[in-house]
């Protein structure tokens, strides 16, 4: 066999071997969109069939399933069914145990501050009204008398529930079905891919760490401060995703549960966490009390991380946890 031949070869093998290469490690990728959980939810997935739109269709499919069971609005759904029952034992099942176990410790974390049964006084506020108004204080009184998460027990399988409580788990429902349906992509053997619900988000499988924008809470087309996080959620609560106003005063959806009016003086939380029920639950918890306060409650949770923006002498301040920063984090007040 001649040089040339011999070389001719070579290349003839390096060839195939690429294209093997190509072969094995070839991946598709698709993201699409879908109005879910009262929000535009936007999956993306990697994947080595190409068939991965199927794969997030299926997902879709998945999250819609479960956010029928925590449906507040659907009077057939396993919360609703749950709130509007005269009775005070009820069966559940393991979607609704885990909500309700975040939903202690956040109560306990925050003594209070945050509580999963505020459903009675966050509607006397119509946040979800044409036009929404300041509840009468005696309403308000009355109705803090049927919130108190501690008088609730629950185990896996039975709730109990005092007659005249309700549940919301409106802080927390939105990251846990992001954690469960990104579970499920992994399932179908999607390799890489993300979850975002806006407010919510959990990202996995980047080699480079994607960069994410954290909404400005008084510039509705512009962000405040970037990061960038893999294998990690980020769950953001503010006081501009609903609200009215009445003689410049802002009045928002996120309940202090001592007081039942709305939280004064912060405007966003947002919170970096390996799961998304813990970042979104984390984020309205701490936006309940004290910033300085907040600090001390975070060295509780390992490997969670937070930014908060607040009013001090009428300017918008930050504080934020040492860990953030080191996800290349930047702030533009």
């Amino acid at each position: 066999m001649t040089k040339k031949e011999i070389f001719s070869l070579i290349i003839l093998i390096a060839v195939i071997a690429y294209g093997s290469y190509k072969f094995i490690t070839r991946e598709y990728t698709e993201t699409r969109s879908k109005y879910l959980m009262d929000t535009i939810v936007q999956v993306s997935a990697s994947s080595k069939s190409k068939n991965v739109g199927n794969d997030i269709e299926a997902v879709f499919d998945f999250i819609k399933k479960l956010e029928s069971k925590f449906d507040e609005f659907d009077p057939e759904s396993m919360i609703s069914l749950i709130n509007s029952s005269d009775e005070e034992h009820f069966e559940i099942d393991e979607d609704i145990f885990a909500l309700l176990e975040i939903s202690e410790k956040l109560y306990q974390l925050t003594d209070g501050s945050f509580d999963a049964s505020i459903k009675p006084v966050w509607d006397l506020w119509g946040f979800n009204e044409v036009s929404p108004a300041i509840p009468d204080s005696t309403l308000i009184e009355e109705e803090l008398m049927n919130v108190d998460f501690s008088r609730i027990t629950f185990d896996e399988t039975t709730l109990y529930k005092p007659k005249g409580m309700q549940l919301t788990f409106g802080a927390i429902a939105k990251g846990y079905i992001i954690d469960q349906a990104l579970a499920y992509m992994q399932e179908r053997e999607v390799i890489r891919g993300f979850i975002d619900c806006r407010s919510s988000m959990r990202f996995f499988g980047y080699k480079i760490s994607p960069l994410i924008y954290v909404q400005h809470p008084r510039k509705i087309d512009d962000s405040i401060a970037s990061l960038r996080a893999n294998n990690l959620s980020i769950g953001t609560s503010g006081d501009y995703q609903q609200y009215f106003e009445i003689d410049d005063t802002r009045y928002h959806h996120i309940i202090d549960a001592k007081t039942g009016y709305p939280v004064q003086d912060i405007f966003s939380v947002t919170v970096v966490s390996p799961l998304a029920a813990w970042s979104d639950g984390l984020a309205t918890a701490f936006f309940t009390t004290d910033p300085a306060n907040a600090m001390e409650l975070i060295k509780e949770f390992e490997d969670s991380y937070f930014v908060i923006y607040y009013e001090e002498d009428g300017a918008i301040v930050s504080l934020k946890t040492e860990g953030i920063k080191k996800l290349d984090f930047s702030e533009s007040i």
